[in-house]
């Protein structure tokens, strides 16, 4: 912003904050949004891999199973897992599933006009989720203008770092500088604004909603935290300033294309490759590495306890289209048939399971995504939940795999 057609007011409150320079605070950023651990993440939750939460987000336990086997941080993959979720890249289907939303094809080929769209989105609802709404509840939720809100802030303090532990009280008390004031300088970003839009900044930014615009802004990296001169300091990043049109663009890194599959049943997969093979890989190997390549081990296990109406054969095949001949190892295990399915009984007072035959309660007992649910001790022939499970979402997944469930 032109200092010299910034209101006093305005002016005033700038200079009466304590500020620092950001120069030698900040760091170069390339576009982190289609880097390959963003892709991975959003492979993790397609695969099934991880469940869905009642609130739409990842579910932890899943989280850090799959952070266990991959080598890869879980508070990453909750923090990536919560944005794409808010962007629309990925949907909550049903109470514990996930499926590709309307927004993923424009996360997946890095479309540079849409982008900035779906981002600032995901900020809003992630900033309305951390009140303690719903993922969905929140969706397109623009009532709040808290775009506009930073767009005028970050640009009024741009090149200026505000001591951290203040940033909340700064944010509302600017929203309380004259309005007159404020719907000029927001005329010369190119906003409208009004008495109702700033009205809603005041009302929104009370301590609760300070704290939870702070975590979007981190949870997006919008934000950047640095300690100088005895004091943490709070400032936009390169990429926040980038996404609100206040800064230039950032890099794009390239994405590697490469697929090989080896005798020993590994698998090199690049990131850059699309997402429906990805997410196939995703679903039936243990992840070894996740890297610009992603390193998978086919897993014969994995492939014969997913659900019975999946074709896990033909859709591996599928993701391998160019490669003439599969080593003779592969091509007999992509023959491996489902063992997820037939019936089941339960009772719900005792949480005790009747399966049909004795193979379906072997299915059930060795399942990775079953097994945790069980207690040691059953009665021959029987299945025991653990008292401490929830059967509600023992019986989703075993629908899920497709077996079928009936109360005894």
């Amino acid at each position: 912003m032109a200092k010299a057609r910034t209101p006093d007011s305005i002016r005033q409150f700038v200079e009466q904050q304590k500020t620092l320079p950001v120069e030698n605070l900040g760091e170069n950023q390339a576009f982190p949004y289609v880097s390959y651990w963003y892709r991975a993440v959003a492979c993790i939750l397609l695969s099934g891999q991880v469940q869905a939460k009642s609130d739409g987000a990842p579910n932890m336990t899943d989280v850090n199973r799959v952070g266990k086997e991959a080598n890869f941080n879980q508070y990453l993959t909750e923090r990536i897992g919560k944005l794409l979720i808010a962007m629309d890249v990925v949907q909550h289907d049903r109470p514990n599933q996930f499926k590709p939303g309307p927004n993923l094809t424009t996360f997946w080929d890095k479309d540079p006009t849409r982008f900035p769209v779906i981002i600032r989105e995901g900020v809003l609802r992630l900033a309305h989720y951390q009140r303690n709404q719903r993922f969905w509840y929140s969706k397109g939720d623009k009532e709040s203008y808290l775009i506009e809100f930073l767009t005028l802030f970050f640009s009024t303090f741009q090149g200026l770092a505000l001591v951290e532990s203040e940033v909340g009280q700064v944010f509302h008390a600017f929203s309380l500088l004259p309005e007159v004031d404020l719907i000029q300088a927001g005329q010369t970003l190119g906003l409208a604004l009004d008495e109702v839009k700033l009205a809603e900044w005041r009302r929104w930014l009370d301590p609760k909603g300070q704290k939870a615009l702070i975590t979007a802004l981190n949870m997006d990296e919008w934000a950047y935290g640095a300690h100088a001169k005895k004091s943490d300091w709070y400032f936009a990043s390169p990429l926040g300033l980038a996404m609100l049109e206040l800064g230039p663009r950032l890099p794009t890194p390239e994405l590697a294309t490469e697929l090989r599959v080896q005798s020993d049943l590994s698998v090199f997969a690049g990131a850059g490759l699309a997402w429906e093979q990805l997410v196939t890989l995703f679903r039936y190997s243990t992840i070894k590495r996740i890297d610009q390549v992603f390193e998978f081990r086919l897993d014969r296990k994995r492939i014969a306890s997913s659900s019975a109406s999946s074709q896990p054969g033909k859709e591996l095949r599928d993701v391998f289209p160019d490669v003439v001949a599969l080593p003779s190892t592969v091509a007999d295990l992509l023959g491996t048939k489902p063992r997820a399915g037939g019936k089941l009984g339960i009772r719900w007072c005792s949480a005790l399971i009747k399966p049909e035959n004795a193979e379906t309660l072997a299915a059930i007992h060795d399942h990775p995504r079953l097994k945790g649910y069980l207690e040691p001790g059953a009665p021959p022939s029987y299945l025991l939940l653990k008292s401490r499970s929830d059967p509600h979402n023992f019986i989703l997944r075993c629908r899920d795999l497709g077996f079928e469930v009936t109360s005894m």
